[in-house]
């Protein structure tokens, strides 16, 4: 019975994006770095939105995992 507890509360955990990833990001014009970390999903956002709007100001911007 614990054994089954362990793997619900672990499947809960996994379902509820609690598993953080980090991001550096890099302007390649200016050197400035954005670090972000968050759920995978969280994550994409932000890299979509800096991409989105750097372009809107001419930013080119490179991201990496951390």
């Amino acid at each position: 019975m614990k054994k089954l507890a362990t793997l619900i509360l672990i499947l809960m955990i996994s379902a509820c994006g609690l598993v953080e990833v980090c991001v550096v990001c890099t302007e390649a014009n200016t050197g400035v770095e954005e670090d972000y970390c968050g759920s995978p999903d969280e994550v994409q956002e932000f890299e979509d939105e800096l991409e989105t709007t750097g372009n809107q100001y001419g930013q080119d911007w490179n991201c990496s995992g951390a």
